[in-house]
C-alpha cells in the first residue's frame, strides 16, 4: 500500500486536468476518483491520504456542498480537504462547506485563475515537513516528537526518532553532519516548548532561541496567508487582524532575539526554506530587512520587517502559468501578459492585505507597492520619480535580491551567507539605477563587512 499526495474528486475533465498538472508541476503522487462513491470505496486502498481536491464547483446549493464534504471527509478523516465551489455562492455558503469538514474553500473562478491552489496543496503536501537544526538537539534530552531524515535522492522524508524517545550520544554523532533534521508542521509547538526548556544566554543558547523565533514568524505568517485565500471567512476581519497581530508579535521578538545574535545573517541563510518565486521566503527577507533596518537605522525595523512580509504576498494572484515559470527561476519565459501580471503583484499584495482590513501603516504601504520599484523609473509597477522612493522600500527590494542570492533547493548545498554579501555588496557600489547612491553606498559598507558582532538595536 503507497501514501497518496492528492485525491482528485471529480466527474468533469477540466477540473482533474486542472489538478493534475498542479500535481505534476510539484511531482505529488495523486490519483483521480470521478465520483465520491468510488472515493469512499476506494481510499481505504491506499495507507494515507495527505490531501483532497473536492469539486463541489457544479452543485448550486449549499446543502448539497456540504453532504459532499461531509462524505470526503468520512472517507479522508485525517486529510487536508481543499473545496472548489460555484461562483455563483455567497459567502455564507463558503463558510457552510468549512464548518461540513473542509480545511480550505476555494470559488472556481480562482482555482483555474489563480496559483492559490499551488500554494495551499504544497504547504500541506511538500512543505509538512519543517527543517530543525541539529546543534538544538541536547544529549539525554526526551523528545515528544518524531525526527525524519531527508533522502535526497527521492525527496522522502525516514523516520529516524520516536516518539517519547531520549537523543542519546551516539545518534546526535550520526546525524550532526546533516545539520538538519525534519519534524511535521504539525509538531512545530511541541518544538518551541522543547527549544524554550533549555534557555541558555551563551552562544548556542542565543542561537536556539532565535532560530524559534524564526520559525514562529514563519508559521504565523503562512497562516496569514491562508486566511487570505480562503473563500470561506471572507468577512472575518477580526480574524485576518489577530494573525496578523501574531506576525507583528513575533517579528518583533525575532528581531529581538537577532541583535542580540553573534551572527544573525547565518541565523536567517541557514533557517529559511522555500523555492525561489515562493511566498515562503517572504520572511527570510523580512528578518535580513530587519537586520539591516538596525544596522543603518533605516526606518523602524519592525515596520520594515511587516513591509517586507508583505510584500510579495500578491503571488497568490498569479495565474498558474506564471506562477510555474516564476517558481522555477523562468523570467524570461514570461510573455506579454504573464509579465504584465508579474509587474501588478506589488498592488496585489496592498489590495489583499487591505481587503482583510489590515491595520497597515503609510509607511508599510508604501514599502508593499514599491518594494520592486528602481530610482532609475525601470522598476514596476508605478515608477514613480527617484526622489518619491522611500529608502525603507530600497531596503526590502534588497533583501529581496540577498534572499535569491542566498536560498538553494532542499537538498542542496547551501551558498555561504558571507560570500553572498561581499559580493552583493560590490555589486552595489558599481550598481547605476536600481538604488539611489547614497543608500546603495550606505548599504554597500556594511554588507562587505565580515566583521562577526551584535547588531545595534
Amino acid at each position: 500500500m503507497r501514501t497518496l499526495d492528492l485525491a482528485i474528486i471529480s466527474p468533469h475533465q477540466k477540473f482533474c486536468e486542472r489538478a493534475k498538472d498542479l500535481s505534476t508541476s510539484f511531482q505529488f503522487e495523486f490519483h483521480v476518483f470521478r465520483s465520491d462513491e468510488d472515493f469512499f470505496t476506494e481510499a481505504e486502498s491506499f495507507k494515507g491520504i495527505t490531501s483532497v481536491v473536492l469539486d463541489c464547483s457544479y452543485l448550486e446549493k449549499p446543502n448539497e456542498v456540504a453532504g459532499l464534504v461531509q462524505v470526503a471527509r468520512q472517507g479522508a478523516p485525517e486529510s487536508y480537504i481543499l473545496t472548489v465551489i460555484s461562483s455563483k455562492l455567497a459567502p455564507e455558503d463558503a463558510r457552510i462547506a468549512k464548518t461540513s469538514g473542509a480545511s480550505l474553500v476555494m470559488m472556481e473562478s480562482e482555482y483555474y485563475s489563480s496559483c492559490k491552489a499551488e500554494f495551499a496543496l504544497s504547504q500541506v503536501i511538500r512543505s509538512a515537513f519543517i527543517p530543525v537544526k541539529t546543534l538544538d538537539l541536547i544529549e539525554d534530552s526526551e523528545l515528544s516528537f518524531a525526527l525524519y531524515h531527508l533522502l535526497p535522492m527521492n525527496r522522502r522524508f525516514l523516520k529516524v526518532l520516536k516518539p517519547d524517545s531520549k537523543l542519546s550520544k551516539a545518534f546526535l554523532e550520526k546525524y550532526s553532519p546533516a545539520g538538519d533534521l525534519f519534524i511535521p508542521r504539525k509538531d512545530l509547538g511541541a518544538w518551541l516548548e522543547y527549544t524554550n526548556s533549555f534557555r541558555a544566554e551563551d552562544e548556542a543558547g542565543l542561537l536556539r532561541q532565535c532560530r524559534s523565533k524564526f520559525l514562529q514568524l514563519n508559521q504565523s505568517f503562512l497562516d496569514l496567508t491562508l486566511l487570505i485565500s480562503d473563500q470561506s471567512s471572507g468577512a472575518s476581519f477580526a480574524a485576518g487582524k489577530e494573525v496578523y497581530e501574531l506576525c507583528r508579535k513575533f517579528a518583533y521578538e525575532l528581531h529581538s532575539s537577532l541583535i542580540n545574535t553573534p551572527d544573525p545573517w547565518k541565523v536567517v541563510a541557514s533557517s529559511a526554506v522555500g523555492d525561489f518565486g515562493s511566498v515562503e521566503r517572504s520572511p527570510a527577507i523580512s528578518a535580513y530587512a530587519g537586520i539591516l533596518s538596525s544596522q543603518n537605522q533605516i526606518g523602524l525595523a519592525e515596520e520594515v520587517m511587516i513591509g517586507a512580509l508583505l510584500a510579495d504576498i500578491g503571488y497568490l494572484e498569479f495565474s498558474p502559468s506564471t506562477a510555474r515559470k516564476v517558481r522555477n527561476n523562468q523570467m524570461s519565459q514570461l510573455n506579454a501578459e504573464e509579465q504584465m501580471e508579474y509587474h501588478k503583484h506589488p498592488i496585489f499584495s496592498l489590495n489583499n492585505c487591505l481587503s482583510r482590513r489590515l491595520p497597515l501603516t503609510e509607511a508599510i504601504k508604501d514599502m508593499i507597492l514599491m518594494s520592486h520599484e528602481r530610482s532609475d523609473q525601470k522598476g514596476f509597477p508605478h515608477r514613480p520619480r527617484s526622489d518619491k522612493l522611500t529608502e525603507e522600500s530600497m531596503l526590502v527590494r534588497l533583501c529581496w535580491e540577498l534572499d535569491n542570492r542566498t536560498q538553494v533547493r532542499m537538498g542542496e548545498k547551501r551558498p555561504d551567507i558571507d560570500e553572498v554579501k561581499k559580493s552583493l555588496g560590490s555589486a552595489l557600489s558599481a550598481d547605476s539605477g536600481n538604488f539611489s547612491v547614497g543608500f546603495a553606498c550606505k548599504i554597500a559598507k556594511i554588507l562587505n563587512t565580515s566583521d562577526r558582532g551584535t547588531v545595534s538595536a
